[in-house]
């Protein structure tokens, strides 16, 4: 398992999955992933979670991928704009 993974696994196992995942793309972008590859690998863990009973990580992670492509308030968005 990569670093990534553990971090995204350990981000989905906190209490309040929503702010661990907002915490961890924040970090992932000051550390440099582009906005095209952060989108690849929160839709990565979209996919693995949108069967869930819980919808509990599956919302978390839709949450912040919309973060992540501009679908928010623009004073929320993580990139200045949508990915191409």
């Amino acid at each position: 398992m990569t670093e990534n993974a553990m971090r995204f696994e350990a981000a989905l196992g906190e209490p309040t999955p929503f702010d661990a995942l907002r915490t961890l793309a924040e970090a992932l972008r000051a550390e440099g992933m582009s906005q095209q590859d952060m989108y690849r690998v929160f839709d990565e863990y979209r996919a693995r979670h949108q069967h869930d009973v819980d919808e509990t990580l599956y919302d978390a992670i839709l949450d912040v991928m919309d973060f992540i492509c501009g679908y928010c308030a623009p004073a929320n968005r993580l990139f200045p704009s949508s990915p191409s």
